[in-house]
């Protein structure tokens, strides 16, 4: 199964705990016992197996991570090692402080999650990664074009490519990479980079698409070192200019 199939998965199976979590911490805060008991007992067996879901599937994305952890996803995954637990005990006994503390955390995370923040701030988000990010990285998150190739030169690359090579480029682009990043370079699935802001040298992109970086696998055994060329290039012409 590919990691963007995992990654759904994931996410799925968190919003269904979090929505039969949630169900059962209004009931107890409304002190309606006899209706969280017996949801309880019909969801029992879910809630073991949206944890243990929740645990292997996440467990299994980050092993696949490429390159340095980032620091908001160590802490997200501290914090549901914390929270799942908390939560089952809080409406096993009943208790309310621990139930909103552990409904809290599981809020913050899945806010942590969509943002890849943790002050939940998107805009920030780069700044707050760029402690195990390169110099490249940092040039395509922060839009440092210092770091990297001009933009003219980048765009002598694309303009000594043919149409053929272009059109080749793009149907392995929509092939290999549309899904997470988008038609457009945009879409960001799975922690996909922005590709419309990256100012990523073609170098530093042949070298992403060849080893992968976060959630992203290598391509390096699957294309060949023309193709490869060919997408980066490609992937350049996604890049939106101010």
């Amino acid at each position: 199964m590919p990691p963007i199939a995992f990654l759904h998965t994931h996410v799925l199976v968190v919003v269904l705990f979090l929505i039969l979590f949630a169900i059962k911490a209004v009931l107890l805060l409304l002190n309606k016992r006899a209706a969280l008991d017996k949801m309880r007992s019909k969801t029992k067996v879910l809630d073991m197996i949206f944890g243990t879901l929740i645990l292997l599937t996440g467990g299994y994305l980050l092993f696949l991570y490429n390159g340095g952890i980032p620091t908001w996803l160590i802490i997200k995954v501290v914090l549901v090692l914390v929270a799942i637990p908390l939560g089952i005990v809080g409406i096993k006994r009943e208790n309310k402080v621990l139930t909103v503390l552990a409904l809290f955390i599981f809020l913050y995370v899945y806010g942590v999650a969509e943002t890849k923040s943790l002050a939940m701030d998107k805009d920030g988000a780069s700044a707050g990664n760029s402690a195990t990010a390169t110099p490249e990285a940092d040039a395509a998150e922060t839009g440092d074009a210092g770091l990297s190739q001009s933009e003219s030169a980048q765009e002598g690359i694309v303009a000594s490519m043919s149409e053929a090579q272009l059109a080749n480029a793009k149907s392995i682009y929509d092939q290999l990479c549309a899904n997470c990043h988008g038609a457009d370079g945009a879409k960001g699935t799975a922690g996909a980079a922005n590709l419309t802001g990256s100012n990523l040298s073609l170098n530093d992109r042949i070298n992403v698409i060849e080893e992968g970086r976060g959630l992203m696998p290598g391509f390096g055994e699957q294309l060949t070192e023309q193709e490869t060329e060919a997408l980066a290039a490609y992937t350049i012409t996604l890049k939106k200019t101010n």
